[in-house]
């Protein structure tokens, strides 16, 4: 599995690698984002909740695990018309 590990990065940078490892990633593959950001953490999560990217966060005393799954559709592909 793949970890991008962000601790000490400042945003925009965290959200700048997770869009990245999105983007690389294949359907239904599984990364790991680290951060110890809560800035970072809650951006990267706005953006995975408004992009319908399936999540899950593990907190460890102010460490921040994303597991990140992208979904089978292209996660670019999200842009629905409503």
């Amino acid at each position: 599995m793949r970890i991008v590990d962000t601790r000490g990065q400042q945003c925009p940078a965290p959200l700048i690698a997770t869009k990245k490892a999105l983007k690389e990633s294949k359907p239904g593959e599984t990364f790991k984002i680290i951060t110890n950001s809560q800035n970072a953490f809650q951006n990267i999560s706005k953006f995975l909740k408004d992009n319908d990217t399936h999540f899950e966060v593990e907190d460890n005393e102010g460490l921040h695990t994303i597991v990140i799954t992208k979904s089978k559709v292209s996660d670019q592909d999200t842009t629905h018309s409503k």
